[in-house]
């Protein structure tokens, strides 16, 4: 494996630890410090755009540089549309559910990718990638029971 390999590894890990002590802090009600996770979210654009460049250059798999553009594409909506234009896009199903479909394109392209460069290291990226999705049920629970009060 080489260098840009480890760094998708690596970014793998660091989206969704972000993505789930996001959720876990917007489910406490802890706003402020789920700001941290998106910037760093933001920042992970740069490797993830080197990767793309060397996947490119190298002649990777078309499949690893689809992965790479999808993680992009979600990295940078989540930053233009959080942290640039403060746009409020979860509040509407028009805005949300495409949003919803680009994180979890770019969930997936993680955990299609890592496992074609190392497959003991795609079992932690798998246990991240449900790890999350049981973030999120946690997430609708405590908005549900915030609702009913």
């Amino acid at each position: 494996m080489e260098l840009f390999d480890w760094i998708f590894i690596i970014s793998g890990f660091i989206f969704f630890i972000s993505m789930i002590s996001a959720i876990l802090l917007m489910a406490n009600e802890k706003f402020k410090t789920v700001r941290i996770f998106g910037w760093i979210l933001a920042i992970l654009m740069l490797p993830i755009i080197a990767i793309l460049i060397n996947y490119i250059i190298i002649g990777r798999g078309l499949n690893f540089i689809i992965y790479t553009i999808l993680i992009l594409s979600y990295l940078l909506a989540e930053f233009l549309l959080d942290t640039v234009f403060k746009y409020d896009f979860r509040s509407k199903s028009s805005t949300h559910v495409p949003y919803i479909i680009l994180e979890y394109a770019a969930c997936f392209s993680f955990v299609f990718g890592v496992p074609r460069l190392d497959s003991t290291i795609a079992w932690i990226i798998w246990i991240l990638f449900w790890a999350l999705l049981g973030a999120l049920v946690y997430y609708l629970i405590k908005q549900q029971k915030k609702k009913k009060k």
